[in-house]
């Protein structure tokens, strides 16, 4: 009986221990040539106009990858099947309207202004249901900013990499992408640069210009680590345009690229005590950047379309069709422009009223003074909640609006 115990619980201990160490399920056995004579081989999750995703597993992670037509060279399906169907619907009629008359749609989005004040992923994430009615398949992501805050790079991150790539081609279009704008867009596989495009100097600040060191420095940097691995950049690259460090490269006889944050590289990209900033010859130079694009015809001819649909109205004096959900970026950041120069003067006229209010014995009078105060009040919420971060910037609670409710009351009530 005993032994008949422990045999069985042997045998239950084998099927667990093979269980572990049995390979997971292979992923299917398609193979994808590249123009450079690379095979690829995995699952094609997804296909849009000659344009492929196919998730494969390296060094035990499991990693999908965008091969846009001008890469591809052939590809080979193990049952001969068509790419499965995307999971979201829309990416689904996307993709038969894309099969049907052979053009995929594409659509020019701005990110400009001040990271987390115009340029947030709040706008990012409520234009991606105005860009799957309006069938886009291909979505270029035009940069121009000078930076910001230090808080909103993770969430822009995460919209693109999270929603974006996951329904549409994201290209990012560099015209000035410094500091904080650069780190947003680095987990984008696709940069094309405009022919004066700059891209770097992502260094962080706090108070008085102190650079942001110690253990900060040490968080934003596994950030960017992070952010290089989702967008498929050495983060050798990134380090160096965060921190003083050199950084050289090698490119070998089959045009890969080397990087090293040393002197062991045969090319000096960036000398120790600076900080990294690529121009669009660097970075084409050294296969950080896919092409240069000064116009939607160079960009199309950068991704490798015979042909694309680019969606949206003539607008005078915007070089590319503006879409629905440009539309609606441009009027976020006109929002936030007027409300982030409001919210101060909402805020004194507010304190006006309630000292006011305070100090008026006629009940009647006193009761006009808070009616005011709350209109006031009112706005100062409705900025702050379309505008999360401008009420961060101004160091507003949101125990204080609690406050400021209980005692416009309790003046109503003296």
């Amino acid at each position: 009986m005993r032994r008949g115990l422990v045999t069985s619980l042997i045998q239950a201990l084998a099927v667990l221990i093979a269980m572990a160490i049995a390979p997971s399920a292979a992923l299917a056995d398609d193979r994808v040539t590249l123009a450079d004579g690379t095979v690829v081989e995995g699952e094609i999750v997804r296909e849009v106009g000659g344009a492929v995703w196919i998730k494969r597993t390296v060094g035990g992670i499991e990693q999908t990858t965008f091969y846009g037509p001008k890469d591809i060279t052939s590809i080979e399906r193990d049952s001969g099947a068509p790419a499965p169907s995307d999971p979201v619907k829309a990416s689904d009629e996307r993709q038969d309207r894309a099969a049907r008359s052979g053009v995929p749609r594409a659509c020019v989005l701005t990110m400009e202004g001040t990271v987390g004040i115009q340029m947030a992923a709040k706008p990012l994430e409520e234009a991606i249901p105005v860009l799957e009615a309006d069938g886009i398949d291909v979505v270029v992501l035009r940069v121009h900013s000078g930076g910001g805050l230090l808080l909103e790079i993770q969430h822009i991150q995460d919209v693109i990499h999270e929603e974006y790539k996951k329904r549409f081609r994201v290209v990012a279009w560099i015209d000035y992408a410094i500091s904080a704008a650069a780190m947003s867009s680095h987990v984008m596989e696709e940069i094309v640069f405009y022919p004066q495009g700059a891209y770097g100097a992502c260094t962080g600040w706090f108070g008085a210009l102190q650079a942001v060191e110690g253990r900060e420095l040490e968080e934003v940097l596994a950030q960017m680590e992070e952010a290089s691995a989702r967008g498929q950049h050495d983060f050798k690259i990134m380090r160096s345009m965060q921190i003083e460090e050199p950084l050289t490269a090698t490119i070998d006889a089959d045009g890969v690229v080397h990087w090293y944050n040393s002197e062991e590289g045969d090319y000096t990209v960036n000398s120790k005590g600076h900080i990294l900033t690529f121009d669009s010859e660097q970075a084409m130079k050294f296969k950080f950047a896919k092409g240069i694009a000064s116009n939607i015809e160079e960009m199309q001819e950068v991704l490798g379309y015979p042909e694309l649909e680019w969606v949206g109205d003539e607008v005078s004096g915007v070089p590319y069709p503006v879409c629905r959900a440009e539309r609606d970026q441009r009027k976020w950041r006109d929002d936030v422009t007027e409300a982030e120069e409001r919210l101060t003067e909402y805020y004194a006229k507010y304190a006006i009223s309630i000292a006011n209010a305070q100090g008026e014995q006629d009940e009647r009078i006193r009761g006009q003074l808070v009616g005011r105060a709350k209109r006031e009040l009112a706005q100062i919420e409705r900025a702050c909640k379309e505008h999360p971060n401008l009420q961060l910037l101004n160091g507003i609670p949101d125990f204080w609006f609690e406050e400021q409710h209980r005692l416009l009351r309790e003046l109503m009530r003296r």
